[in-house]
């Protein structure tokens, strides 16, 4: 059956002012990548970053910024390629030197309406085709200014994708011991420690809405931790086909939160 695409919602045409502040990652600080749902434009889990590293903000004058795609390619090859441009005011240093450091950097960004905090967000920039900085500016008798450009370099089916995972700014809380309490205030990935005796991962609270991702990363050592299918537990834990999930160093598992007669944690995809 094919899918009929329909009207949104009334005015979803009209202008969606952004929020200033976009928020950006560089590609070479992204360790893992949220999977793609099967509609093929949901990305489902959380973006994991190298150890100091994070999500940052790119502020950039509001009614300036624009996200474009254009459709191109012979018949043979047809795509797209992603665009985002916003002004940033100012020739300070620190723009400068932003500007000297990430020129020509690989970027993710992820952006909404201002009012849209709470919603999936849109991402433009993909591990295989991120968007590449280029930037001008102008310092005249009209303004004072540097434009900021991300572009894709090459035609690509990755189009506007949509993430309602993790974009805080913290790094992922590190737990002691196999025994997990996921509190949201802790942020919703947990770096689980090397371990030179195995045991199976516990979780022993939850808090977490539901529909939310929360996000392991395996610590390694001699004996990693294993996190096993426990439909009985505390909290029960489904995984994809009952299959154990061993915390090797930097191995990703996403869970989902499911609640219903209790909470549940249902396997949402793992690395």
């Amino acid at each position: 059956m094919r899918a009929d695409l329909k009207k949104s919602k009334n005015n979803a045409g009209a202008p969606s002012p952004k929020d200033a502040n976009t928020i950006a990652a560089l590609k070479s600080d992204i360790v893992s990548w949220p999977s793609v749902d099967e509609d093929g434009v949901t990305l489902i889990g959380n973006f994991i970053f190298k150890p100091e590293t994070n999500f940052f903000r790119i502020y950039m004058t509001a009614p300036t910024q624009a996200a474009t795609f254009e459709s191109s390619g012979n018949p043979d090859g047809r795509g797209a390629m992603n665009k985002y441009v916003g002004e940033h005011p100012g020739t300070t240093k620190e723009a400068m030197s932003f500007i000297k450091k990430h020129m020509g950097d690989e970027f993710v960004l992820i952006y909404g309406a201002c009012e849209d905090s709470l919603e999936e967000k849109k991402v433009m920039g993909s591990r295989c085709f991120p968007l590449i900085l280029t930037a001008s500016g102008k310092d005249d008798k009209d303004g004072n200014v540097n434009t900021l450009t991300f572009e894709q370099e090459i035609i690509n089916r990755d189009f506007i994708k949509f993430y309602s995972g993790d974009v805080s700014f913290a790094q992922p809380k590190v737990v002691a011991d196999e025994n997990v309490a996921l509190v949201k205030a802790d942020g919703p990935t947990y770096q689980l420690p090397a371990t030179a005796v195995t045991a199976d991962v516990e979780f022993t609270a939850s808090n977490f809405e539901h529909g939310q991702i929360v996000t392991l990363i395996g610590g390694g050592g001699a004996a990693p931790l294993l996190l096993k299918n426990t439909p009985a537990g505390t909290i029960p834990v489904l995984l994809h086909e009952a299959t154990n999930w061993i915390g090797l160093k930097d191995a990703v598992i996403n869970l989902k939160v499911i609640k219903a007669e209790k909470t549940y944690l249902v396997e949402a995809s793992r690395k």
